[in-house]
C-alpha cells in the first residue's frame, strides 16, 4: 500500500485545519491549499483567516527550524517515506491507518502523537490528527485532491 504514494507525481489538495485547545472555548479554524511536486518540494498556503505560506524544497524552507522539520515530517508522509519517519518515530500501520509517536524527547516535547488516515483507493491523507505534548489537538483534513 505505501508504495503507491513513492509513485505519486504531484498533487494540489484543499485543506481544513482545526485546532481544539484549552485557551479557546471553540476550535479554531484555518483553511489552505497543499500543493506536493515530486520529489521534494511541498507548499502549505494557509488562505484564511489570516493569509500565510510555508514552502520547503529538498531541505530548504522559508520557516524557522522547527517548522522545517514538521514540513519535512509531512513531506516523507506524503511520499510513503515512513523508514525516513523510523528515526524519530515509532510507526505502527493497520491497513489505512497510520500512528506515528515520537522516540526522541525534542519531539516529544511537541507531540504526543500524530495520526494519518489514508485514502484506500489514493493512499493520500484525507486526515490527520496530532495530538500535542500540551493537550491541545489538530485535525486537519484534506479535500478536492488533484493529480496533476
Amino acid at each position: 500500500m505505501l508504495n503507491l504514494l513513492l509513485i505519486i507525481a504531484s498533487f494540489t489538495a484543499h485543506f481544513v485545519q482545526d485546532k481544539q485547545s484549552a485557551l479557546f472555548t471553540e476550535p479554531q479554524r484555518s483553511e489552505g491549499e497543499l500543493v506536493y511536486r515530486t520529489p521534494d518540494y511541498l507548499r502549505w498556503e494557509y488562505t484564511s483567516p489570516q493569509p500565510l505560506v510555508w514552502e520547503i524544497d529538498g531541505d530548504k524552507g522559508n520557516v524557522n527550524k522547527q517548522i522545517t522539520g514538521l514540513l519535512m515530517l509531512i513531506k516523507q508522509c506524503v511520499k510513503g517515506d515512513f523508514g525516513a519517519a523510523e528515526k524519530s518515530f515509532t510507526v505502527q500501520q493497520n491497513g489505512h491507518s497510520v500512528v506515528l509517536t515520537p522516540k526522541k524527547r525534542e519531539l516529544q516535547r511537541l507531540f504526543r502523537q500524530i495520526e494519518i488516515e489514508l485514502n484506500p483507493q489514493t493512499d493520500i491523507a484525507d486526515r490527520v490528527v496530532i495530538h500535542e505534548a500540551n493537550g491541545d489537538d489538530t485535525t486537519i483534513r484534506f479535500s478536492q485532491v488533484t493529480m496533476l
